[in-house]
């Protein structure tokens, strides 16, 4: 039970927000290996025209017109301009004009936007824009506010850190994953390079789970009356028996589940209160992931 994947829809967090953005947004497609990749960077010296104002017009997916001087592009952006480019045309990209106004203004010797006042899902559509074009002077602001949203959106925020590198905010964000989505569902949605480090870490919430059940395990009956055991034990037992999705928050299983019976019983407060302060040291102690998981020489789940 405790060593094997949660099959059933784990229950979020109220914490958690719903969003429209689907779970792949952040996997990026893979390119034809028949053909370079449609935008590359360029030096000024690639194109005829050489002039510091010369302009490039963009065109939005809902027909909107954006104008950049082409050396602020290249300063600002790795893979903005497209390989087929020439001062005679235009270039159309997929994105709104609402992303791409804002995504414009990164670019150039301006005062550049905080983001503070965008909605998830605006935020997600600029931030893979700024990754796409590899617009650097946006990707550290979009970085630090997609990690703000980390604990109302933490799978999307996740994702969006796996598959631009970003391990700071996967370690921020990969405790509150491992417990409230299904394994088999996320693991998929991972670049190939973490499938096996996120079964190991996993696995370290597996054992943390084994080593929290069989805490009371012993010669003699914690509970001091059946009462006991079906007001304190069996509810806290049964939650236990979901899985790691059991450990997203101790204070819900040891106290929330059973207060209805522990306010009344001392006995219990004090087994229930020493059970939760040992399983947040054995949550604690399953360590950072990239620290634990990414190197195989130091995985260590087994039993000491």
């Amino acid at each position: 039970m405790g060593n094997q994947a949660s099959t059933s829809a784990p229950q979020s967090p109220s914490r958690y927000q719903s969003s429209s953005i689907p779970d792949s947004f952040f996997i990026s497609e893979k390119p034809s290996s028949e053909s370079p990749p449609p935008y590359v960077r360029h030096s000024s010296a690639t194109f005829g025209d050489s002039s510091d104002t010369t302009k490039i017009v963009f065109r939005s997916s809902d027909n909107e017109y954006f104008s950049l001087i082409r050396k602020d592009a290249e300063a600002h952006a790795g893979a903005l301009i497209p390989a087929t480019w020439s001062p005679s045309r235009m270039v159309d990209l997929p994105e709104t004009s609402t992303v791409l106004k804002t995504l414009f203004e990164f670019i150039g010797a301006r005062k550049h936007p905080k983001l503070l006042n965008e909605k998830f899902e605006s935020l997600a559509e600029i931030v893979k824009a700024a990754e796409k074009y590899k617009v650097f002077s946006a990707m550290n602001i979009c970085a630090e506010r997609m990690r703000s949203f980390g604990d109302r959106h933490p799978k999307l925020v996740l994702l969006y850190a796996a598959h631009n590198d970003y391990p700071h905010i996967f370690d921020e964000c990969a405790p509150r994953v491992i417990t409230s989505e299904n394994l088999e569902s996320l693991a998929p949605l991972l670049p190939e390079s973490l499938h096996l480090p996120w079964l190991r870490y996993h696995a370290r919430w597996s054992k943390a789970l084994s080593d929290v059940i069989s805490y009371t395990s012993s010669s003699y009956n914690p509970w001091s009356s059946s009462n006991c055991w079906r007001s304190c034990g069996q509810v806290i037992y049964k939650t236990l028996g979901t899985g790691v999705h059991s450990l997203n928050d101790p204070s819900r299983v040891f106290v929330e589940l059973v207060n209805g019976h522990t306010v009344h019983c001392t006995q219990c407060q004090i087994l229930c209160g020493s059970w939760k302060a040992h399983t947040e040291k054995q949550v604690e102690s399953i360590g950072i992931f990239s620290e634990t998981c990414m190197n195989a020489d130091l995985v260590k789940v087994d039993n000491p």
